[in-house]
């Protein structure tokens, strides 16, 4: 039994994947929202502008993104949906088993669904930092060893 005291040890590898996980999930956030205000509207093609009009419009080239999804309502909800998905599992689950593959997963859905580009690429790469929160290096003069926790 621990004591009131007792650290608690969390990996680098865990610490990046979340706290970049989150900033993906929030950037996803952030297209979704442009997306559903655009309303229910068919996109013109698969790549889209997440906001049209505002100050992210002009300052940010309308934050483009990609959607396989026909109506921009829905990409917005459904972006607006895996992006949360991806904050609460990176917060939550990332140093599961799959948890880093599960992440990777997410993002590659926000990539298809509207989330924008920068989002998903920022979610894959924490998905890969978090493939290796079981890994610790040992190290022993110039050798370093990788070995796996059980």
């Amino acid at each position: 039994m621990k004591g009131k005291n007792a650290l608690t040890t969390i990996s680098a590898a865990r610490i990046v994947a979340s706290i970049f996980g989150v900033l993906a999930g929030l950037g996803g956030l952030t297209h979704g929202i442009g997306e559903a205000l655009q309303g229910n509207v068919a996109p013109e093609g698969i790549v889209i502008n997440s906001w049209t009009q505002g100050p992210i419009a002009t300052n940010m080239g309308g934050e483009p993104g990609m959607t396989i999804v026909p109506n921009l309502l829905v990409t917005g909800v459904l972006t607006i949906i895996v992006s949360l998905a991806v904050i609460v599992w990176s917060v939550a689950f990332v140093q599961r088993k799959r948890g880093g593959l599960i992440l990777i997963l997410l993002s590659t859905a926000m990539l298809l669904v509207g989330g924008g580009f920068g989002p998903p690429i920022m979610g894959i790469l924490a998905g890969v930092a978090g493939l290796g929160t079981k890994t610790i290096l040992t190290g022993v003069a110039h050798d370093v060893q990788i070995r796996r926790e059980a």
